[in-house]
């Protein structure tokens, strides 16, 4: 499976390397948005950032980890079914560069904000599993936008695209399912980083 996955990767690597360049720029974007907000957008956000952690469950919730694998996973289906209509494939890089741009503000915020306390904090909850989230979503992103460009093709040229669609969806599926356990990862990742650091 691995080597179906590198070779998948070597041969649409300028999608794939197109859809990094958009996610790093909505993270850089993101960050530096942060230093454009001004001192009552700045406190408002901030009391907004303690009334979240307040509120966060300081044990194992079940509810909590369903919700967050919810998001994830309607995240993940709204890749997909763009990915199923020749014009989606503008809307997917939309949310990419989206995804990006709230991992940057939030690190640069949080940061800002929390000081030393917060870049713990953002290494436990955000940065761990971003590792493994980063890379689903962009091979999500990329099966929706090759799929996509693969219906353009095949609708000037009158073919059917079955199998590509059932591959397409299987992969899809595999995925989404990986997607969804890091959205439980993040929760328990949340969890532990609000109880190691009190906030």
């Amino acid at each position: 499976m691995l080597k179906q996955l590198g070779e998948h990767i070597r041969q649409y690597w300028v999608i794939y390397l197109t859809l990094s360049s958009v996610y790093v720029a909505g993270v850089v974007f993101g960050a530096v948005g942060v230093g454009a907000l001004g001192v009552a957008e700045t406190s408002y956000l901030g009391k907004f950032l303690d009334t979240l952690l307040k509120s966060q469950p300081k044990a194992l919730d079940p509810a909590f980890l369903v919700q967050l694998a919810r998001e994830m996973f309607i995240m993940m289906a709204g890749i997909w079914v763009l990915g199923l209509t020749i014009i989606g494939a503008p809307l997917i890089y939309l949310i990419v560069f989206t995804r990006g741009f709230i991992l940057g503000f939030t690190i640069s915020f949080i940061i800002g904000v929390k000081g030393t306390l917060g870049l713990g904090l953002i290494l436990m909850t955000v940065l761990v599993p971003a590792i493994l989230a980063i890379p689903l979503l962009l091979l999500g992103a990329g099966l929706a936008t090759i799929f996509s460009f693969l219906l353009l093709r095949g609708k000037a040229r009158g073919e059917s695209l079955r199998r590509e669609f059932f591959y397409y969806t299987a992969a899809t599926t595999f995925v989404s399912l990986g997607a969804v356990l890091v959205g439980v990862a993040q929760g328990y990742f949340s969890i532990l980083g609000v109880r190691l650091f009190g906030l």
